[in-house]
């Protein structure tokens, strides 16, 4: 209870989980190669990548290979990394290890077969096939915290 005559102390601000200053070093990584990957992006095209629309178009593979390859995720010879991918996002303490290296490599695999040949539409198609599955609704949930500065 405030009395008449003293200075009621200001409740702290708390502050926030992450600031711009102290941020991870993944997220930080996550927002560059999204940064640099989508330079020739208009500001729509942007906006979807960003809301995680996906569509099966040039520029989507495009932006979804370099965005993964930026990160030495991707390498044009074998793929999605999928064992570096659960590291670089957590390792176990965040992932379910044993629900998403098959998910990846299985995802991988099955693109890969179906691609032509083709270097971005293999990525572009093992991407789309992950976020199918329960891993894609992780990775959507942590890139929509480290968009929002929440990771």
């Amino acid at each position: 209870m405030l009395q008449i005559g003293t200075l009621a102390r200001p409740t702290p601000t708390p502050t926030p989980t992450t600031s711009p200053l102290r941020r991870d070093p993944q997220s930080l990584a996550l927002l560059r190669a999204r940064d640099l990957c989508s330079v020739n992006l208009s500001h729509a095209q942007r906006v979807r990548m960003d809301r995680m629309q996906y569509d099966n178009l040039p520029h989507v593979q495009r932006y979804v290979h370099c965005f993964w390859a930026r990160l030495q995720l991707w390498h044009d010879d074998t793929g999605f990394d999928a064992l570096r991918i659960v590291h670089s996002f957590g390792g176990p303490r965040r992932l379910n290890v044993e629900q998403a290296l098959p998910a990846i490599n299985d995802c991988n695999a099955k693109a890969r077969r179906v691609s032509r040949g083709l270097v971005l539409d293999w990525c572009y198609s093992a991407f789309a096939c992950v976020l199918r599955t329960p891993v894609g609704d992780w990775y959507r949930r942590h890139m929509t915290d480290v968009i929002n500065g929440n990771a």
